[in-house]
Parts: C-alpha cells; structure tokens; sequence
C-alpha cells in the first residue's frame, strides 16, 4: 500500500514570508486540506479450467478461496498419507467453521434488519432471525467437530497401528538353559 501526502506547509492559504489572517502557523487554515492519495493493488491469480464455486464464482463478493477447500486424493499407502489426510481434513473443517460462523452472524444481521411482517413486534422480527441463524451456526459447530474428529482419527491411527508403522526389533533366540 502507497501513502502519498502533502506536507503541512503547502496547504492552499499558507504563503511564505507573508501572514495570513486565515492561516494558522502550521498552514492549515480556513481552506487548508490534508488529503493523503492511497493506492491498493489487487492481484488476482486463477487457474484455467478449474471449477469456480462460492465467492470464486461471483468476483463481486469476497476473494478467491478456493484453494483451501480442497481435500486431497483419500490414497492411503503410507503413514504419511493417512497424516496427511488427517491433517487438511483437519484444516478444511477448520477454516469451514469459521466461514459458516461469519456467514451464520452475517445472516442473522441481515434477516433482523429485514422488514417486518405485518402486525409483528421487533422483538419477534429478531426472535425469527436468531432461529433461522441458529441453523447455520449448528452445521458451523458439526464442522468442527469434524475438525477434532479428524485430529482424533490420526490419533487412533498412532495408537492402533504403532507396531506397523515402527516395527519392534525382533528378540532374539535365546539357548535353552542347559547343566
């Protein structure tokens, strides 16, 4: 980001060497503005063919997110393939019950500044909205319990299968006790 701004001595009623009964010292005076120019660059980055949903679709509305919804190819081969499911189904439950949270909150405040139906208190008008976002907030809370239930499962994995994923060393043989 680009700040740009006039220092205060060049305001438009400031002269030099001269007083000006509508300038003050510092030269902001009756007409003096102090207007920084602010410049925001925005660089898009989208890749041909890939199917756009939610904000991608629609460039008006938020930025381009679908990168972190993405879940990976459930090939488990390895232990490093079951952590890494784990982990960005983890983090795709994670970073989505946030959005439906934010989206739950934003609908509510939508629907209580709604009109009214008529012959209806605005009281009751916030007690519709609230039931109607509470929906939204329960799917965001089944979200992440999925979060969890995702860093549960490589837990699991740790517990269950340690002996295959870091074989014990075999004992070895020992000779039979002998006089």
């Amino acid at each position: 980001m680009t700040v740009n701004a006039t220092s205060p001595n060049s305001g438009a009623n400031s002269t030099s060497g001269t007083t000006n009964s509508n300038s003050t010292r510092n030269g902001f005076g009756s007409g003096a503005t102090f207007a920084p120019g602010i410049s925001i660059n925005v660089n898009k980055n989208t890749t041909a063919g890939a199917p756009q949903m939610g904000a991608a679709k629609n460039p008006g509305t938020g930025v381009d997110r679908s990168s972190p919804l993405v879940l990976p190819e459930p090939a488990f081969y390895s232990a490093a393939d079951v952590r890494s499911y784990c982990e960005a189904l983890r983090a795709f439950a994670a970073y989505s019950a946030i959005e439906v949270e934010v989206g739950a909150e934003i609908l509510k405040a939508a629907l209580e500044q709604a009109p009214p139906v008529p012959g209806d208190h605005g009281f009751r008008a916030k007690m519709r909205a609230r039931a109607v976002a509470k929906k939204v907030s329960k799917a965001a809370d089944a979200l992440a319990d999925a979060a969890k239930d995702a860093a549960g499962a490589w837990a699991a994995f740790q517990r269950e299968y340690a002996d295959v994923m870091t074989p014990r060393p075999a004992q070895q043989q020992r000779r039979p006790f002998q006089f």
